[in-house]
């Protein structure tokens, strides 16, 4: 095998192949990449089992077809390291050699028959969704995925396609987010789609995504998902385990509601946070048709109060939330204007921003 590539494509690959790879393990094989060189493209391969990516990088010239295992963690900081726009990638025996204009460096390779199987991409999409919005509707959704919980279903995002449309959710038990997007079509053959997809093989569907225009097709198999961009294939298994049923989570009701500007919210909130503690639970929202007053205290620091203008409609309420919950949904929310929707201090609030974005977050008591 014998290849000269670019160099910024080639470590981009790698880095992104990187993401699968496991750094500590018993078995040597899954801490390596698969190279495959043939009809003027690379493939970069890496799995840790559980999670495969395969990366094709086209800006190539492949000069003697092949194949070879080596060490992820070392090919991966030559190329970083290098200073040459292209590099020599040469395999002969049991050894790699990679070439730039002033070095040269020597990897030993292993059999590729050791590699583990990695399914590949073929057929037809089950649903297909562009980029762009794909990225987005994580981006709404991942961060409110449980990141220790006894319940292993809250560790993923619930998948649930269905006609033209996709809806992802996520739930820790204290929060729920909830976004919706239109696929590019139909959902192929099936009335329903759901699957639970682990968390870090969405963070890692949000890197595939180099073009926002370009179409990221999903295919689910038993217990596999699978996401195929122009450049980049990543399967993951499933997370077994049965979601709540959300919809009976999202109250169907409310007598209150704030509209606001979301940047002026997230900054009021951070600015209570300040003085927010472990110790003190949260922070105190009192509502009133003068508008809405943020407050945090704690016995060692002092404490906050902002005075926020907004809209708000009701009879006046105070309730207390956990200020992180509040900081997480704005920063990533796409609207400028949020609505809160409340019933009641010991109820939900519902986090609304556009018609394809929904937030449900629990209140906390807070001392008296």
């Amino acid at each position: 095998m014998k290849v000269i590539c670019n160099r910024g494509a080639l470590l981009e690959a790698l880095l992104l192949a990187g993401s699968a790879v496991v750094t500590r393990t018993p078995k040597p094989v899954i801490q390596c990449v698969k190279l495959e060189a043939k009809d003027n493209e690379l493939t970069v391969s890496a799995t840790d089992m559980e999670l495969s990516i395969r990366c094709r990088d086209s800006q190539v010239q492949v000069e003697a077809p092949g194949e070879t295992l080596v060490m992820a963690e070392r090919l991966s900081a030559i190329v970083r390291e290098s200073i040459d726009d292209t590099l020599s990638i040469e395999v002969e025996g049991e050894s790699a050699t990679i070439k730039g204009q002033d070095s040269k460096f020597k990897l030993f390779t292993q059999p590729t028959d050791a590699f583990p199987p990695i399914p590949d991409y073929e057929g037809d999409a089950d649903f297909t969704v562009s980029g762009g919005l794909i990225r987005s509707l994580i981006n709404q959704t991942i961060f409110a995925a449980a990141k220790a919980s006894t319940r292993y279903a809250f560790h993923g995002v619930m998948f649930n396609a269905k006609g033209k449309h996709l809806t992802l959710v996520s739930t820790d038990a204290h929060r729920l987010a909830l976004a919706r997007g239109e696929l590019t079509g139909p959902v192929a053959g099936k009335e329903m789609l759901k699957a639970i997809v682990p968390v870090k093989a969405l963070q890692i569907v949000e890197k595939l995504v180099s073009n926002p225009e370009d179409p990221v097709q999903f295919q689910l198999r038993e217990n596999q998902i699978i996401a195929h961009t122009p450049s980049a294939t990543l399967t993951s298994t499933l997370i077994e385990g049965q979601f709540p049923p959300y919809e009976d989570v999202i109250p169907k009701e409310s007598n209150r509601k704030m509209t606001a500007s979301r940047a002026d919210l997230l900054s009021a909130v951070r600015r209570t946070a300040l003085m927010a503690t472990e110790e003190s639970k949260g922070i105190r929202m009192a509502f009133s048709k003068s508008g809405l007053v943020i407050s945090g205290s704690s016995h060692d620091a002092g404490e906050a109060v902002v005075n926020f203008p907004c809209k708000f409609d009701g009879d006046d309420l105070e309730i207390g939330f956990n200020p992180s919950y509040f900081i997480d949904v704005l920063k990533v929310v796409n609207a400028d204007e949020v609505t809160l929707e409340l019933s009641a201090f010991n109820r939900p609030a519902v986090l609304k921003a556009g018609p394809d974005f929904l937030y449900v977050i629990m209140p906390v008591q807070l001392p008296c």
